[in-house]
């Protein structure tokens, strides 16, 4: 039987086309190390082909073998989570629509928008999981200019519109935060860029001691801090989310063989961030800020002023019962959700009660847990360094929005991810979950090595 007819008749048994050439080039070298091998002990290379095709044993045995291993898999539990923490920022819209027709707020929402943005994400998401995400490495930085390119736009004039003391850019008459669009982006492309931090090549600076650097490394040093600087001119909450992000890809990254370079990744955000507070001394930002701390944790220091949000919260968190809804905090309701998303969990706690809080609590913690567990469990080293991005960014967050919900952490810009209502942001997490779909599905696509290959 030709090599030729024997792979072909291997891959037919294979029902993940995208796989199949990269199975018949792995068994064609496979095979034609085994015939080398026949060849040089004296055997004939008819014979020896025949020989080396005879012990890889049945084609069709083999393929229906390979077929199972190289099956596309949906991560059932994650896809599930990720609704039922939908679900819940479903609940939250229909809460901001009841109390905005009580007259509760003033802020209005539009459903049939809120409606569009689900079925967009949806739809792009389902897109991301179909993609093999490891083409998306050599776009690194394609995603990281379009990434800063939201920044720059919503500061040129016409573009930026100004709301609630933060400036949005405005896309095809839409107003975003350019951190909904950036933050993902840049995470992906920091992946990306650290991903081939041992493919650049090195330059040696004219030293005694001929020491050299990667100029990669040189690169991610200069993108973070632009990245960051960027980001922190919008919010600091999110440039730490950011900031931490990269140095947990880092140090997991770096922690075998450029120790040295960790340590650089770490300085960057706290460097930078001491310096813009450094700059803004003089405007009362140091002393705004330390008041904004301590209020968070002492709302009776500032009653009347910050602490307004604290004490809100507060009552609410009292007048919760154990299942429906809390009586007497209408007043609250108005002061508190006036604000943007950033109280979702109070939200479902004063109008479905603690049950139904931890329920929602309780899906966040095993959502992150998956995430981590897919973390360990990737092999593939791209797909690796993804899924830990992203789901850094997605459990830091949770964890400092319902931190500051219950008042444990700072009150700051921190969304609470598929909960908080913000249209853009739900699309963003939603095609960036998708994305760690996508690795898991081929966690189990791997290309047929030899050994692997003679095993089965």
């Amino acid at each position: 039987m030709l090599i030729n007819e024997f792979l072909n008749n291997v891959c037919d048994k294979i029902k993940y086309k995208p796989i199949r050439n990269e199975i018949s080039e792995e068994l064609k070298n496979h095979i034609e190390e085994q015939k080398e091998d026949f060849i040089q002990s004296g055997i004939q290379e008819k014979v020896a082909e025949e020989k080396a095709i005879e012990n890889m044993g049945n084609a069709e045995e083999l393929g229906k073998k390979l077929n199972k291993i190289h099956r596309p898999k949906l991560d059932w539990k994650l896809l599930l989570l990720i609704v039922i923490l939908i679900t819940f920022g479903i609940l939250v819209v229909t809460i901001k629509i009841r109390n905005y027709n009580l007259g509760l707020t003033n802020a209005p929402i539009n459903v049939g928008k809120y409606i569009v943005a689900l079925c967009v994400a949806t739809t792009l998401s389902t897109i991301i999981y179909f993609i093999d995400y490891r083409k998306i490495s050599k776009y690194s930085i394609i995603l990281y200019i379009i990434a800063t390119l939201c920044f720059i736009m919503s500061y040129l004039n016409g573009l930026g519109v100004n709301l609630n003391g933060r400036i949005y850019v405005n896309i095809f008459g839409v107003s975003i935060l350019p951190t909904d669009i950036a933050i993902p982006l840049y995470i992906i492309s920091f992946v990306g860029f650290i991903h081939n931090v041992n493919k650049e090549t090195r330059i040696k600076f004219i030293t005694k001691s001929g020491k050299s650097i990667n100029v990669n490394i040189i690169k991610i040093i200069t993108l973070s801090i632009i990245s960051l600087f960027f980001v922190m001119q919008q919010s600091t909450a999110i440039a730490l989310i950011l900031g931490l992000v990269y140095m947990i890809i880092s140090t997991i990254k770096l922690r075998e063989k450029a120790k040295k370079y960790i340590a650089v990744l770490w300085a960057i955000p706290i460097i930078l961030i001491s310096l813009i507070i450094i700059m803004k001394l003089g405007n009362g930002f140091a002393e705004y800020r330390i008041n904004r701390v301590l209020v968070s944790f002492r709302p009776d220091i500032d009653p009347q002023g910050s602490g307004w949000q604290q004490i809100a919260r507060n009552e609410m968190i009292k007048s919760a019962k154990l299942i429906g809804e809390a009586e007497g905090t209408e007043l609250y309701t108005r002061l508190l959700f006036e604000e943007d998303g950033y109280w979702a969990f109070i939200s479902i706690l004063v109008n479905y009660g603690w049950i139904v809080s931890i329920g929602m609590l309780l899906a966040i913690i095993l959502l992150s847990g998956k995430l981590i567990t897919n973390s360990i469990n990737i092999k593939e080293e791209y797909g690796k360094w993804i899924t830990i991005g992203i789901s850094s960014m997605f459990i830091l967050e949770s964890l400092f929005n319902v931190a500051m919900n219950l008042g444990f952490g700072v009150v700051a810009g921190f969304n609470l991810p598929l909960i908080s209502y913000g249209r853009p942001s739900l699309i963003m997490n939603m095609m960036s979950l998708a994305l760690v779909l996508s690795v898991y599905r081929r966690k189990d696509i791997n290309i047929c090595s030899s050994e692997h290959c003679s095993s089965i």
